[in-house]
């Protein structure tokens, strides 16, 4: 049986986020407080396979977003990004707080249509920069048994 966190599709993600060899394809906006995918094909090609290999299409990808409450950026300078309120730029202790989006009713809860302006809110409080990771990556092959 094969067993994993709970957290692991967040903490990945956070990883992700932290890989200097992915900064062309996936990476934080300038304020830390939501990311973009930059380039969606190559996303899919060279970052997808090796995270998350138990997903095939990027609609699996985004539906996991959801799942963990992640919200898209509808319009402004950061449209099409994700951001969460748990998932910051230099602040991974916090993912361990995130949790996955009860159903209730079948219904997800209904999320506001409301998106901060990240970047009024960096000048007040600033995220800590981040160092990017370029270690070799790790291996994320996982043993059935």
């Amino acid at each position: 049986m094969l067993t994993r966190s709970v957290e692991s599709f967040v903490k990945k993600l956070y990883s992700i986020l932290s890989r200097i060899e992915f900064f062309d394809i996936v990476k934080w906006l300038p304020h830390g407080r939501s990311f973009i995918i930059v380039d969606q094909e190559l996303f899919m090609r060279k970052v997808h396979p090796r995270y998350f290999s138990n997903q095939k299409h990027y609609r699996s990808f985004t539906r996991q977003l959801n799942l963990w409450g992640f919200q898209r950026v509808p319009i402004g300078p950061d449209q099409g990004a994700y951001y969460h309120q748990l998932f910051l730029r230099g602040m991974p202790n916090l993912v361990k707080k995130m949790k996955v989006v009860k159903f209730k009713n079948g219904n997800r809860t209904k999320k506001s249509n409301d998106v901060p302006d990240f970047y009024v809110l960096s000048k007040f409080r600033p995220l800590p920069e981040i160092i990017p990771d370029s270690s070799p990556l790790p291996c994320l092959s996982f043993k059935i048994f």
